[in-house]
C-alpha cells in the first residue's frame, strides 16, 4: 500500500476513526492516579454499606477527566454488581439556567433524570416486578404501592395506578403519564385516565416518585438506583437559596433514603468550590457524613488524577495501546519495515519520541490532564501522517520531530 493512499485510521493502525476516547464508549478505562481511583470506589463502596447508596462528590478543571469517570463508575456497576449493587443512570445537568423558563427550579431536575432513565426500563422494571410476586391475591397496584416510602397516600396510589396502567402493557400513549411523572401540567381528562389523586405541585412530591422509583429497583433488583451527575457546576446559576433546589437534593442525601444516590461531578479548582446550593447550608454535607473540615472525605478531588510522572506514563501507554487495532498495527510494521524503530502498542511513535513527549508534557500543571495529553498526541500523529503523505513515505515519530512540533 502507498502511503499517499492511506487514511489517518490505516496509518497509525486505530481501531477508530480518530485518535480520541470517547467517555461512554471507552468507560472501561481509568486513566491517571490509582490512589484516587481507590479513595473513589473506596468511598463508594462506604456508602453502600452505610447509606445504601452512594452520595459524593467529585471535581476537577475541565480536561481532567470527570465525564469519564462518571462513566467509568457506571462500567463498574455494571461489570461487578455484587461488589457494587448499582444502577448508574448518567445526567448531564447543564444547560442549568435559573433565569430561563423551565430550565430552572426542580421540574428541570425531574424531566431530565426521568428521561435519562427512560421508558424502556421503567416498562422493563414494572414488567420484573409483576414476576416477583407469586401466588399473589392483591391486585399488582396495591403491591406495588406497598413498596413505596416516600410521599403521602394519595402520592403512592397515583404511582402505582400510572405505573401500572400505563407502562406495565404496551397499549397506549404514555405522553400524560410522563407529564404527570415531570411535574408538569396533565388535562383533566388524562387525570382520570392515569388513575391519579394528586398532582406533583412541588418539588419535594417530585423527588418522592424518584425515591419510590428506587425503591422498586432495590426491591426488584437488589440496586439502589444512583444519578451520576455531570456538568454540575451549572448549579452555581442557582439564585434562589430556597428549599426548592436545596430541599430537593436534601431528601436524597437523607439517612431515610437509602436506595436512591447520587455522584455529582462540577468544575473546580478547590475543594470549596462546590455549588453554594449544595452546600449552603451544610446540612447537605452533613448527611453526607462531612462538614467544611473533612471535605475530602466525600468531595474527590480529580486534579490530582495525574501528579505523579508515572501515572502520565502509564496513561500514554494505555491510551496508545487502547486505541490500536493490533493486527493492522502489526501489518503497517511489517509492510514499511518499521520492526526496529516501533511497537504495534506505540505506532506511530519511537519509544525515545514517547518518552520525549511525556517529558515536555509534565513540565507544566496545565498540560498534565487527560485532554491536554490526547490532544497533544493526537496533534504529533496527524501532522507526522500529513508530512508522510506529502513525500510518499512512512514517517514514525521521532524525538526531533517531537522537538520540532510540540510547542508548549
Amino acid at each position: 500500500m502507498e502511503v499517499k493512499d492511506m487514511d489517518f485510521r490505516d496509518y497509525c493502525g486505530l481501531n477508530r476513526a480518530r485518535f480520541q476516547v470517547d467517555p461512554e464508549a471507552d468507560a472501561e478505562w481509568f486513566f491517571g492516579n490509582r490512589k484516587v481511583n481507590d479513595e473513589l470506589l473506596t468511598r463508594v463502596v462506604n456508602d453502600m454499606d452505610m447509606r445504601g447508596t452512594p452520595k459524593c462528590c467529585l471535581f476537577g478543571r475541565f480536561g481532567c477527566g470527570k465525564t469519564h469517570t462518571l462513566y467509568y463508575l457506571k462500567h463498574i456497576f455494571e461489570k461487578y454488581p455484587e461488589s457494587y449493587p448499582a444502577i448508574g443512570v448518567f445526567v448531564n445537568v447543564a444547560p442549568y439556567d435559573e433565569s430561563t423558563p423551565n430550565l430552572g427550579g426542580w421540574k428541570y431536575m425531574q424531566g431530565k433524570m426521568l428521561d435519562e432513565i427512560g421508558e424502556d426500563f421503567l416498562r422493563q422494571l414494572i414488567r420484573d416486578f409483576e414476576k416477583l410476586p407469586v401466588g399473589r391475591t392483591a391486585e399488582l397496584a396495591t403491591l406495588m404501592k406497598q413498596e413505596f416510602k416516600f410521599g403521602d397516600e394519595n402520592l403512592r396510589r397515583s404511582l402505582a395506578n400510572v405505573f401500572c396502567g400505563q407502562f406495565l402493557r404496551e397499549m397506549k400513549s404514555t405522553a400524560a403519564a410522563w407529564q404527570w411523572l415531570k411535574g408538569a401540567k396533565v388535562d383533566k381528562t388524562d387525570i382520570a385516565d392515569l388513575g391519579v389523586t394528586k398532582l406533583l405541585e412541588n418539588a419535594s412530591d417530585m423527588v418522592n416518585v424518584l425515591m419510590n422509583i428506587g425503591a422498586l429497583v432495590r426491591k426488584t433488583y437488589k440496586k439502589s438506583l444512583v444519578f451520576l451527575m455531570d456538568e454540575s457546576q451549572a448549579l452555581m446559576e442557582v439564585d434562589k437559596r430556597e428549599t426548592e433546589i436545596h430541599h430537593a437534593f436534601l431528601q436524597m442525601a437523607s439517612d431515610f433514603n437509602q436506595d436512591v444516590g447520587f455522584i455529582i461531578a462540577y468544575f473546580g479548582d478547590t475543594i470549596q468550590s462546590i455549588p453554594p446550593v449544595i452546600s449552603t447550608p451544610p446540612d447537605i454535607l452533613s448527611r453526607m457524613g462531612v462538614t467544611i473540615e473533612n471535605l475530602d472525605e466525600a468531595i474527590i478531588n480529580l486534579m490530582k488524577v495525574i501528579d505523579v510522572k508515572k501515572d502520565m506514563e502509564s496513561f500514554v501507554h494505555d491510551i496508545l495501546k487502547g486505541t490500536k487495532n493490533q493486527k493492522k498495527s502489526e501489518d503497517i510494521i511489517k509492510e514499511f519495515g518499521l520492526g526496529s524503530k516501533v511497537s504495534w502498542e506505540q505506532l506511530p511513535f519511537e519509544r525515545d519520541a514517547l518518552n520525549r513527549a511525556i517529558d515536555m508534557l509534565w513540565q507544566s500543571e496545565a498540560t498534565r490532564n487527560p485532554r491536554m495529553i490526547i490532544n497533544q498526541l493526537a496533534n504529533l500523529q496527524v501532522t507526522a501522517y500529513h508530512k508522510a503523505k506529502a513525500d510518499d513515505k512512512y514517517l514514525t515519530v521521532d524525538v526531533d520531530f517531537v522537538n520540532s512540533t510540540m510547542k508548549l
